[in-house]
């Protein structure tokens, strides 16, 4: 059973399975990989039929990287202008390309530029579902004087932003009790 995976995602991930973020990303560490792939593939047949998606980005030894996403989102995110230059600039395949190969493609090339480097690269942000005029900002600016920080570095709409903030706490909030209550992750995920 994806217990264990099932509970990290549940604190990590509440945004995206509430539905109001795009992704999220985070570690998991002290599981080997295969047994991670294993809870990954079993929740991934109960959270897909969801509109949600689990991949595994990278492993070292047994601390693994995790990206659980909204598909129809991030389809969604990555058709705007501005994310599609940012892309483009940074070497994605089928930038412009709006087909779910296509789509599974630029997520491959994160997971790729995620596995190559130490740090996070600088568009990750749309991936994630940060602003799109934040993550140039972010880029333009080097991560260096921005407005506000929070789930993201705000550069534009630091109102609208801090109200985002706002609602993405009360929302950990509520999926934190969820885990502790060992609610099933397909009970707390709302489909698209």
């Amino acid at each position: 059973m994806a217990d264990e995976l099932s509970e990290k995602i549940l604190k990590n991930c509440s945004q995206t399975l509430a539905g109001l973020k795009t992704g999220s990303i985070f570690n998991i560490s002290d599981m080997p990989v295969s047994v991670l792939e294993e809870q990954i593939s079993e929740l991934n047949e109960k959270l897909n039929s969801l509109g949600v998606f689990i991949e595994r980005v990278r492993s070292k030894k047994n601390n693994s990287l995790v990206y659980v996403y909204r598909k129809s989102q991030l389809e969604r995110d990555l058709t705007n202008s501005g994310a599609i230059n940012i892309l483009k600039d940074f070497g994605y395949p089928y930038a412009e390309t709006l087909t779910d190969s296509a789509l599974e493609e630029k997520v491959k090339y994160l997971m790729k530029r995620l596995s190559d480097y130490d740090c996070f690269p600088h568009e990750i942000g749309l991936f994630l579902g940060f602003p799109v005029k934040d993550v140039e900002e972010f880029i333009r600016h080097e991560g260096k004087d921005c407005l506000a920080c929070g789930f993201w570095k705000v550069y534009c709409d630091e109102k609208k932003a801090l109200n985002t903030f706002r609602r993405y706490r009360i929302c950990a909030c509520i999926y934190e009790t969820a885990a502790a209550q060992k609610r099933p992750i397909e009970e707390m995920t709302v489909a698209a």
